[in-house]
């Protein structure tokens, strides 16, 4: 029998930060300046920063601005500096606010949400499963490094340091076998294919989070609607 969701109001609904998430994406993606791309990325530190997240946001950035600086590295010698900085600036955008509303969500929480709404229950075991895995994924690969790391091979980034990272590329290929066996056995015996199966949580989406919705899609609305009249070939916006 389902149970009624009790947490507190200050947390949104999954499906609430999956939908704005979308929308803030389709956003990010309609936008071709710097400038606004910018700005974007101030009020998203902002609402991280107010939100409470600022210390895990920070552990986030080692990983996140060599992947952003790697793509400017390529955009200008593919491009120009003007795209380059466009192309950056669009992917962090794009990195920050998954952080900000998929930071603290647990997977098990969306796909039971999702479950609710009608999604198969494979898609939803599917996506829950992928949401888990990648994180768990990151901790073996640092175990791995630190394994190695303590045998003498020298796992940093580098070019002379490239025949060693067949050293934990084939550690990690044979545990993520192993995952996949233990996965398929667990589904197995516990009954992956039955039917009738019954949520654990009811959730419920408030009247708050439909305005928050709905004022969010009239800004997105509006703002493709001012781009497409011209506003967005401004060459400050």
């Amino acid at each position: 029998m389902a149970v009624k969701q009790s947490k507190p109001g200050r947390h949104l609904d999954p499906r609430t930060r999956l939908i704005l998430g979308a929308m803030g994406v389709t956003a990010i993606l309609m936008t071709g300046q710097s400038l606004l791309l910018a700005a974007a990325l101030l009020l998203l530190c902002a609402g991280i920063l107010f939100g409470g997240k600022a210390k895990p946001w920070f552990q986030a950035l080692k990983m996140l601005l060599p992947l952003v600086g790697l793509v400017f590295i390529i955009s200008v010698i593919s491009f120009d500096a003007e795209t380059a900085l466009m192309l950056s600036l669009r992917l962090f955008d794009l990195l920050t606010l998954s952080f900000f509303f998929f930071h603290g969500l647990d997977p098990e929480d969306l796909g039971q949400s999702l479950r609710q709404m009608g999604i198969p229950y494979a898609f939803c075991f599917i996506l829950t499963t992928s949401l888990r895995y990648v994180p768990f994924m990151g901790m073996r690969i640092r175990r791995i490094m630190d394994a190695q790391r303590s045998r003498g091979i020298d796992l940093r980034p580098g070019i002379r340091n490239i025949p060693n990272f067949a050293a934990l590329l084939m550690p990690l290929l044979v545990q993520s076998f192993v995952l996949a066996e233990q996965l398929a056995m667990a589904m197995e015996s516990r009954g992956f294919a039955r039917e009738g199966r019954t949520l654990r949580r009811e959730y419920r989406i408030t009247w708050g989070e439909y305005a928050a919705m709905g004022v969010a899609l009239g800004f997105l609305v509006g703002y493709g609607i001012w781009k497409e009249s011209g506003g967005g070939k401004c060459p400050w916006f």
